[in-house]
């Protein structure tokens, strides 16, 4: 399994202006250090805006910068605003009537990861993401 590309992307930009949490960044100036797509990348930091984890001033000096305690923001609040965390509960093989009662060959496998998975999204923060300074974006 595998982030959605928005979700890589939203985490990456997440991650990238946790590390540099003192400074503002323009949609074009993220857009050519993280080699997102602008006018997709315009779009995610409106989403991100609007949850309240960037804040977005507007003028010459304005762009986006990080708001909030790092240690308050988790990837599974990130992948909510963007998409959701609906696919971190459907069945690995797409099945809608999969569960406990009615599996598919892949469940009792699944289940066990997602859980773990779930867990880490749930108990990973941003402070957590930038304590490497060693770190890709």
């Amino acid at each position: 399994m595998r982030f959605s590309r928005t979700t890589e992307h939203a985490i990456r930009v997440m991650v990238f202006l946790a590390n540099n949490k003192d400074r503002r960044f323009s949609v074009n100036q993220l857009h050519q250090r993280l080699n997102i797509p602008y006018k997709y990348l315009g779009r995610l930091m409106g989403k991100l805006a609007t949850a309240g984890f960037v804040e977005a001033v507007l003028g010459k000096q304005g762009g986006y910068q990080i708001k909030g305690k790092l240690t308050e923001i988790f990837l599974y609040q990130i992948i909510e605003v963007v998409e959701g965390l609906d696919d971190y509960d459907r069945c690995i093989l797409g099945f809608s009537e999969c569960n406990d009662n009615n599996p598919c060959s892949m469940h009792k496998f699944w289940i066990k990861h997602r859980q773990a998975i779930k867990q880490m999204l749930f108990s990973t923060s941003l402070a957590d993401l930038t304590e490497d300074p060693n770190i890709r974006f």
